[in-house]
């Protein structure tokens, strides 16, 4: 099983206009489609998929639960979600023949997360459990009332039990929580300023980047969207040091919603609950899921089977 946290919900529109918009222009006719999202409510949604029994933690506004009540009530997904005061964010995607863009919007600005401590979540995340996590999930950015070193305080909190922590954030929670007992990062290609000052661009940048990251954590997922992703093992006794390349499968994109979260949940599925181990097999497992994931409008979840039909054709 695996314990996500999601402290950034939001509900995900995505517009599909006819065309890319110019200056002055009047868009009619454009399709619309509406899923509840998040980073880490698409992750527990997909290690549900798979299988895999999931508890969500984090924070949810209390003026409408009722669409992500029903998502966790359909995937089966433990809800310890906190409700707030508040709305839950609305994200826009807008998606055209030519481009796509995205406006997302701040969570819970108005919060006060003066009683949402880390000791807190840490006891929502791993209390009660019929079995120990394969992991703990920490996605998302963080909303502004929340301090910027709480993954950080959180994944400290977190190290006795002794279960690995996987960090997907950016900007300072990053860079803080990057400092603290965690097992995986995944930032992308622009993330990677944050905490090493520079964006990567050539192959030599990125190993030297890799280089870098590793002495944050032993793993790492360094995603570059339609140019593929890295995967690097620090190494050790048992395993040796390893970096790998793979190139995204071209597949006709149509939302780039939840991409990343759906590659790293079909990782995180591999590696840490099917002990498959860092293998190129695994890579190809998760770039899969990842690059069909873009295939579907908003952030709903590839279809199982057509993500294994495409691990099969890498």
């Amino acid at each position: 099983m695996f314990s996500v946290l999601c402290l950034s919900p939001a509900i995900d529109t995505t517009i599909a206009l006819p065309k890319f918009p110019r200056a002055g222009d009047v868009i009619k006719g454009a399709d619309e489609v509406f899923a509840v999202g998040g980073k880490g409510l698409n992750v527990a949604r997909w290690l549900s998929l798979r299988g895999e029994k999931v508890r969500l933690s984090g924070i949810l506004g209390q003026k409408d639960p009722e669409p992500f009540e029903a998502e966790l009530k359909r995937y089966d997904i433990e809800d310890r979600l906190v409700r707030v005061s508040g709305p839950t964010r609305i994200n826009i995607m807008f998606c055209s023949p030519c481009g796509m863009f995205k406006m997302n919007r701040p969570a819970f600005p108005n919060l006060d997360a003066s009683h949402l401590t880390a000791t807190l979540f840490s006891a929502a995340m791993t209390e009660n459990l019929p079995e120990k996590p394969s992991a703990i999930i920490l996605s998302g950015s963080l909303p502004s009332a929340f301090p910027s070193d709480f993954y950080a305080s959180l994944a400290r909190t977190l190290a006795p039990q002794r279960i690995p922590i996987v960090l997907d954030t950016a900007g300072e929670a990053l860079r803080m929580g990057a400092r603290a007992p965690v097992a995986l990062l995944k930032p992308n290609r622009s993330e990677c300023a944050d905490l090493l000052g520079f964006n990567p661009q050539t192959e030599a940048d990125f190993r030297h980047a890799i280089d870098l990251l590793l002495e944050f954590a032993p793993y790492l997922i360094l995603s570059d969207g339609a140019y593929g992703c890295w995967f690097a093992a620090r190494g050790d006794a048992q395993t040796p040091r390893c970096v790998h390349r793979l190139d995204a499968p071209l597949v006709p994109v149509a939302d780039t919603t939840g991409a990343g979260d759906t590659l790293l949940a079909e990782f995180c599925y591999r590696f840490f609950s099917r002990k498959e181990g860092f293998t190129l097999e695994t890579m190809k497992h998760a770039v899969a899921a990842g690059a069909q994931a873009t295939t579907k409008t908003g952030a709903l979840p590839p279809d199982l089977q057509e993500v294994d039909a495409l691990y099969k054709s890498l």
